[in-house]
């Protein structure tokens, strides 16, 4: 949706989808809320002025959420935006900003997996 540093994750991105979930998957959006009111903004210098967003951390976001609740949220976004075009119920602007969202959650599943991998292969 918006072009994030790499090991950062959006605020943005995580409101919209709480907003977005919270009909359609109270639990999700209830976990999401949690997330949102106690996460901490990341320092600016991790930032290094590339992004002028309040952005967080991805060991912080992944730490309070966990791993499986991300796979979640991905499956959630993906059932929403399959339903909304079968059903074609949504303007194309709001199709748009779901794939976005899906997109961003789908990146830092990746990420999570890649960090697992590494930290694995770091151990031994």
């Amino acid at each position: 949706m918006y072009h994030q540093p790499p090991d950062m994750f959006s605020r943005q991105v995580l409101e919209l989808t709480f907003r977005l979930l919270r009909n359609n998957n109270p639990e999700l959006a209830f976990a999401l809320k949690k997330t949102i009111d106690s996460i901490h903004f990341a320092p600016p210098e991790a930032t290094l002025g590339s992004h002028t967003g309040e952005m967080h951390l991805n060991t912080d976001v992944v730490r309070l959420l966990g791993a499986e609740t991300v796979g979640k949220i991905v499956s959630a976004l993906t059932d929403i935006g399959t339903h909304a075009v079968a059903k074609k119920d949504l303007p194309p602007q709001h199709i748009k900003i779901l794939r976005g969202l899906i997109e961003d959650w789908a990146v830092f599943a990746e990420w999570i997996l890649q960090h697992a991998t590494s930290e694995k292969s770091a151990f031994h």
